[in-house]
């Protein structure tokens, strides 16, 4: 399972995934994925979840390229200068740049509130893990929130109200990918628009700009486009299993001889002309088949047939799915093509997610068999019958004396907050009670008295601290000061 934590880095990672507003502050955050994982798979499964990110109607987040464009989500351009440090004392020259120059100014918030919040707690800096992986896990959120907080101190008027969320539909993959056309017209015509500005303003010759249209046709820019066959497919995925099987991949996964090695041998047997490149880029649609089918086969209500390996639903669970999701059609109640292979190619390397965990999730949570979490289980592993659906609850784990001493410290933290959060402007209880408890003063004046404590709800607590003689003192003073009247209360 350790080789799923290995993404570019040379160690094992978890792949945190956070939404960050322009105060530095935290409004999202899905910990736990796999340091593997796409950025994308992340995406979608936070935008999945049933308390998941939201975007607000008619806005978008600004994203790095690694997410592609989609309704809500406005990544730069490719292929352009994009980085400050890229830029120098070099001009922007296109549309294309301009728009990423402006782009990478706004998305460097989320690098500083990182950076902080790595600063303020060093455990995700440069920490060495010695707590479990689901501690880890809850570590990451509740540092998150802590520095919400500790932002918050001292500015409180420059919060930014709640919004109210609203959830978002789901959505057809057509509309998705017009979605996604729309999106990447908004885009350019958003670029050409500041490049057509910073002429105007710089009264610099004009340069012509393309609006560029997508459309559903994609064409590759590198020469040699490879037409896979089914026969070619299968050769393909077995000689990298067989790789796999003799223990010739590394834990990094298959080195550039692999894939060569590999385009050799179909280049022999088909007498094609394939690269190592374009065997690997076959291998990454094989990948995101897999990553797909792990979680279909997690479906609620799915079973999983060893025999045929196939993944079953009932027809009426089968058609309201297939509905709104019609690229799943070929992953259920039909025989997975290739499946052996790829189990033993991704069995135990893919991403799965099974760890992640939001900000929106309760703390504590583990699943019904503790001992799944404590081994190293291969996400392809599979039997003839369908293990119930293990559900999330609150258990009790006995913990390290470390452990203990940072809950009780979190608990204290929980205490603090939560007494510093107390409204300053709320009124003593029995506030009348007591006023009217005092005797011998007219009861306008009395009222005229609760309506200035009411005011100044401080001085309405120190009033109620005081004896029932001061009381009176206070009450006297005031309607002599305010009403010119001398009561004798001796």
């Amino acid at each position: 399972m350790e080789d799923a934590f290995r993404g570019r880095k040379t160690y094992a990672t978890q792949n945190v995934m956070a939404a960050v507003d322009f105060d530095l502050r935290f409004t999202y955050v899905l910990a736990g994925w796999e340091g593997s994982a796409h950025d994308a798979c992340v995406l979608a499964d936070a935008l999945a979840r049933e308390r998941g990110l939201q975007v607000p109607e008619g806005k978008y987040y600004l994203v790095d390229a690694g997410y592609g464009a989609k309704r809500g989500f406005l990544p730069p351009f490719r292929n352009v200068r994009y980085h400050l440090n890229e830029w120098g004392s070099n001009p922007v020259q296109n549309a294309e740049e301009l728009f990423n120059l402006r782009h990478s100014s706004l998305r460097v918030t989320i690098e500083r509130a990182f950076g902080s919040l790595k600063r303020r707690f060093k455990i995700l800096d440069d920490a060495t893990p010695f707590f479990t992986f689901l501690v880890q896990v809850d570590i990451v959120v509740a540092c998150c929130v802590l520095h919400n907080y500790a932002l918050s101190q001292g500015i409180d008027e420059f919060i930014i109200p709640e919004v109210t969320w609203s959830t978002q539909p789901i959505r057809t993959q057509s509309q998705q990918a017009r979605d996604h056309r729309d999106m990447v017209n908004g885009r350019q015509q958003m670029a050409n628009q500041m490049w057509a500005d910073r002429q105007a303003l710089y009264g610099m010759d004009s340069v012509e700009t393309t609006d560029t249209t997508v459309t559903g046709a994609s064409k590759s820019t590198k020469g040699g486009v490879v037409a896979w066959t089914n026969s070619m497919s299968t050769m393909h995925l077995g000689f990298l299993a067989n790789l796999v099987a003799r223990g010739a991949r590394t834990s990094s996964g298959f080195k550039t001889c692999h894939y060569n090695q590999c385009a050799k041998f179909l280049n022999d047997h088909f007498k094609l002309s394939l690269t190592g490149e374009q065997c690997s880029n076959h291998l990454k649609k094989w990948r995101k088949i897999w990553g797909r089918f792990v979680q279909l086969k997690n479906l609620s209500g799915a079973l999983w047939d060893e025999d045929t390996s196939t993944i079953r639903l009932s027809d009426e669970h089968y058609a309201g799915h297939c509905a709104n999701n019609k690229s799943d059609i070929p992953f259920l109640n039909n025989p997975i093509e290739h499946y052996r292979a790829m189990e033993t190619i991704f069995g135990s390397t893919t991403a799965s997610g099974k760890y992640a965990k939001s900000g929106n999730d309760p703390f504590s949570i583990d699943v019904e068999d503790e001992s799944e979490m404590q081994t190293s289980p291969n996400v392809g592993e599979s039997s003839a019958k369908a293990p119930p659906k293990k559900k999330a609850k609150l258990v009790h784990i006995e913990d390290d004396p470390l452990v203990t001493t940072l809950k009780d410290g979190f608990k204290m933290m929980a205490d603090a907050i939560a007494k510093s959060g107390v409204d300053d402007d709320a009124l003593p209880d029995n506030l009348w009670d007591a006023l009217a408890a005092l005797k011998g003063f007219d009861e306008d004046h009395v009222a005229h008295y609760y309506a200035h404590l009411v005011d100044n709800p401080k001085t309405a607590k120190a009033f109620m601290t005081l004896k029932l003689e001061s009381k009176l003192v206070w009450l006297g003073r005031y309607v002599h000061k305010t009403f010119g009247v001398l009561y004798n209360l001796k």
